[in-house]
């Protein structure tokens, strides 16, 4: 499996702030002339510049399709500009919230009021973030499946193109 973490070096010299948002903005224009035209590239707002920095670009191509970067700094090393590229789809999304926020809600909701099956646990606040926690599991196993239905004909060309952003972003 190729390696989807790139690790950029940053200019030691200058305002950290200028380099990191530089660096965002030089990779986005990148990204946007390599994926433009069929692809639609978006960036989130700049973050203020702390300890620790994260800035996410993301390349979609419709509602099942697409790639997130990542871009990473912290503070304890101030020249390392770590960059990840995940699969990011919003139909992928969309499953997971759809599925895990109900999932937990009732869980917590069965298990604070000492409902079946969740009666068991103690307490009332405990047993609220220990029921949610429990009916997490079969919700992660539904997101699964219906990712698996719903987004398989689609894996392949993800596939590609976290591959192909990768080797955009290692073209700096």
């Amino acid at each position: 499996m190729e390696d989807n973490q790139i690790i950029y070096t940053l200019d030691s010299n200058g305002d950290k702030e200028t380099n990191l948002r530089n660096a965002a903005t030089a990779l986005a224009t990148k990204l946007k002339d390599q994926f433009g035209s069929t692809h639609t590239v978006t960036a989130g707002e700049f973050a203020t510049v702390d300890k620790d920095w994260t800035h996410e670009i993301k390349i979609r191509k419709g509602d099942k399709i697409g790639a997130a970067v990542t871009l990473k700094w912290e503070q304890a090393k101030p020249t390392v500009l770590a960059i990840d590229v995940d699969e990011s789809s919003k139909m992928g999304s969309m499953i997971t919230y759809g599925v895990l926020f109900p999932f937990g809600a009732i869980g917590a909701y069965l298990a604070y009021n000492d409902m079946e099956p969740l009666a068991f646990l103690p307490g009332h606040k405990i047993a609220a973030g220990l029921g949610g926690l429990i009916a997490l599991i079969p919700g992660l196993l539904i997101v699964y499946v219906l990712k698996s239905m719903l987004l398989k004909n689609e894996k392949e060309e993800n596939k590609q193109l976290v591959s192909d952003v990768v080797k955009t972003c290692k073209n700096e």
